[in-house]
């Protein structure tokens, strides 16, 4: 009783995970696509205002969508190569949320220093 338990949990977060990969998919082409036309149209001057509005406050969703969308399909590869997806997930998802943790501390808290 207990491992057809265990399976079907199993499963259902196979199945979570696959969803959460395509619907993070499709924010990451859609932010992404947004950013890199945005970036082109300032970096040629063809437009200044609204694409900077747009450059600017798209960054980190577009960071998020392409963290989700890495976290999940590579935790579902390391789920078939090792057989456990509990680990994959903290693993990946704790990188995850450092990574966007510093994305947000270079962002907000460093928003007006100059890098370089």
């Amino acid at each position: 009783m207990e491992f057809h338990r265990l399976l079907r949990y199993t499963l259902l977060m196979q199945k979570t995970l696959q969803n959460l990969a395509h619907v993070s998919l499709f924010f990451f082409v859609v932010f992404g696509g947004l950013h890199i036309s945005a970036s082109l149209l300032l970096a040629n001057g063809v437009v200044d205002r609204v694409d900077s509005l747009i450059f600017n406050s798209l960054d980190l969703p577009f960071l998020f969508a392409a963290l989700v969308y890495g976290c999940s399909r590579f935790s579902l590869a390391l789920e078939t190569i090792s057989g456990n997806l509990k680990v994959p997930v903290i693993i990946c998802s704790s990188f995850s949320f450092l990574v966007f943790l510093g994305a947000l501390y270079l962002n907000f808290g460093l928003a007006d220093a100059n890098l370089f």
